[in-house]
């Protein structure tokens, strides 16, 4: 596994390069957030520069992303990092005494609430498909809005399990499709996908996955209308061997924008159902499945 990371490293510095000759087709995009932090590089595969989807209407936007997304016309290389499930692998291992003070009862940590979902520590990525700009009409700040739909290459060397982390290279392959809008009045994210995750430890089960959130703020709405300011995720991992669901994720959150503020506090809060046959060997955990119950406050700028 190692040598594709360095393959994907090497990529990442080669495009690096070309930014320098060709700025205007080869672009740079970031993503900071407590949870998920990521930069990407987007290069393009032919001369054609990257196309700007003008429209309003977000089923318009999935349309035409989703149209011509056979044949990649572009590829993305992407790291990234994933910072509060990173500080709660830290605690339990490097501060225990710290870490088990903020149980209650038997079946709850709050650290653990706070820093689930996310079962690897950091990954490299490639994704091949086609990317487009996203733009409303008569909005004159284009911003860091993009689309993409493809294929996604990622791999890493680390698994996180109830924060403690595992040796296990591992490798996904998955179809998406995601994109983010950030005007001032409007903030919208989403991300369709599905796919594969292979493990070298034996002891992790390969699954097949499908995954769906969105993310919507409008800062002209009242704060309390729970059809806008809200985020969502779902996912379900099944085994690859037998079929069988053995991992589901829902968050939902709410968003409260500020008059006069430039950050919006975000609450979130879901459930993580867990079998104890996603683990094999010594990472499983008896016969009894496992209900972990997730916090996430955050804050968007």
């Amino acid at each position: 596994m190692r040598p594709f990371l360095l393959a994907v490293l090497a990529v990442l510095a080669c495009g690096t390069s070309q930014a320098q000759d060709d700025a205007a087709h080869a672009e740079f995009v970031y993503e900071i957030d407590p949870y998920y932090t990521d930069v990407g590089y987007n290069i393009p595969l032919t001369n054609e520069p990257i196309p700007t989807i003008e429209s309003g209407s977000e089923a318009v936007i999935y349309r035409e992303l989703i149209k011509d997304s056979v044949i990649p016309r572009y590829m993305t290389v992407e790291a990234s990092i994933y910072p509060m499930p990173i500080l709660g692998t830290y605690l339990k291992t490097h501060h225990r005494g710290f870490y088990d003070s903020a149980a209650i009862g038997n079946n709850f940590n709050i650290i653990e609430s706070l820093t689930a979902g996310f079962q690897e520590p950091w990954a490299v990525s490639v994704f091949f498909g086609n990317v487009a700009k996203l733009k409303r009409p008569g909005e004159k700040r284009i911003g860091n809005n993009y689309g993409y739909t493809g294929y996604l290459v990622s791999a890493g060397e680390k698994h996180i399990k109830n924060n403690t982390m595992v040796d296990d290279d591992w490798i996904e392959l998955e179809w998406k499709i995601k994109g983010q809008l950030d005007y001032i009045d409007k903030k919208l994210s989403w991300s369709f996908r599905g796919g594969a995750k292979y493990h070298r430890n034996v002891e992790v089960n390969d699954v097949y996955y499908i995954g769906l959130s969105r993310s919507n703020t409008e800062l002209h709405s009242p704060g309390l209308d729970w059809l806008d300011n809200t985020t969502a995720e779902f996912r379900m991992h099944f085994l690859q061997n037998t079929g069988k669901l053995v991992r589901t994720e829902f968050i939902a959150g709410k968003k409260i924008p500020l008059s006069g503020k430039s950050f919006i506090p975000v609450i979130s809060a879901g459930f993580i159902w867990t079998s104890p046959e996603e683990y094999a060997g010594t990472l499983r955990n008896g016969t009894a499945d496992t209900l972990t119950f997730v916090i996430r406050p955050s804050i968007e700028f």
